[in-house]
């Protein structure tokens, strides 16, 4: 089986050809040079080895969507925001836990004899937060914890064994471990890469995005975006030619900053590798999970 390489970046739709989306003014260098186009609405790219279409996230309930449905949709192939009848922000509840102890793909995959494992590296005093806020984890943490896998740490993004979720380490420079060096958003691609090379599926996630859309800062929308053409580049450069790219999200807002919420907008589903165009029927959300699972046989 082709190993899946999913970057998940949090609030990244596809809008309007407009001044107030960055994605059409400043973009994603490197894909839309794959794609021959802008990732604006409407994109429609189905060649050998490249998909890049719009898919929805509203899932067929009003109102906008938000992060724990849509990451629980997203990584469980089951409707979260219809279990719940409603969208539901930030950490997922007891119903969508379950869920997702039940269903999300890591533990499938894990279950199955892959290896799967998510990229992500946990900052040392992670769970010490945790408690102070009762316990309330991150969709992705929620299925590495049901699948009993082992988190990354500081100590494995030192060693270039991990990414993290701004990237390029600033983040964890400024705010936790100042002896912590921050590094080139291609250097970070190129570790993603590279642990792909020892596990079948690799996930990581982005929510720099989300926060940028939420700020409608248009500067630091086109920092972001160029740290994404960076990143993606390194990627690209350094997995093996088997090995499939997939980029998605639970819901639009960086591709709108007149507005601090989240949209109704599609999403992208950009899938670069030999499984591409298995893809093609894909629609919506809850459809991406089960179709990779599909290609692992199961």
């Amino acid at each position: 089986m082709n190993p899946f390489v999913f970057v998940f970046l949090d609030g990244f739709g596809l809008g309007d050809p407009a001044p107030s989306n960055p994605l059409f003014t400043s973009g994603i260098t490197v894909i839309e040079e794959i794609a021959g186009k802008k990732l604006i609405k409407g994109i429609d790219v189905s060649r050998p080895e490249v998909l890049i279409k719009g898919i929805d996230a509203t899932l067929g309930v009003d109102g906008l969507p938000q992060s724990a449905t849509g990451q629980t949709a997203l990584f469980t192939g089951k409707n979260a925001p219809e279990t719940l009848g409603f969208h539901l922000p930030a950490f997922p509840d007891k119903k969508l836990i379950e869920l997702i102890r039940m269903h999300n793909i890591l533990k499938k995959l894990d279950n199955a004899g892959y290896r799967p494992t998510f990229a992500n590296a946990y900052t040392d005093s992670y769970f010490e937060r945790a408690k102070l806020r009762r316990n309330m984890h991150s969709v992705t943490t929620h299925c590495m914890l049901s699948a009993g896998l082992r988190l990354r740490k500081e100590k494995d993004l030192m060693e270039n064994n991990a990414v993290y979720w701004d990237i390029v380490r600033e983040h964890l420079h400024i705010n936790y471990n100042p002896q912590v060096t921050p590094i080139d958003p291609f250097c970070a691609g190129e570790h993603l890469a590279h642990i792909s090379r020892s596990h079948e599926f690799v996930l990581f996630e982005c929510f720099a995005t989300d926060l940028t859309g939420h700020s409608c800062d248009n500067h630091k929308a086109e920092k972001i975006l160029a740290t994404l053409d960076s990143f993606f580049s390194g990627i690209l450069k350094a997995k093996t030619c088997s090995t499939n790219l997939l980029i998605c999200s639970d819901h639009g807002n960086i591709e709108d900053l007149r507005v601090k919420t989240h949209t109704t907008n599609l999403v992208p589903l950009i899938v670069i590798g030999p499984d591409a165009h298995h893809f093609y029927s894909v629609e919506r959300i809850d459809q991406v999970t089960p179709q990779i699972l599909t290609l692992f046989g199961l």
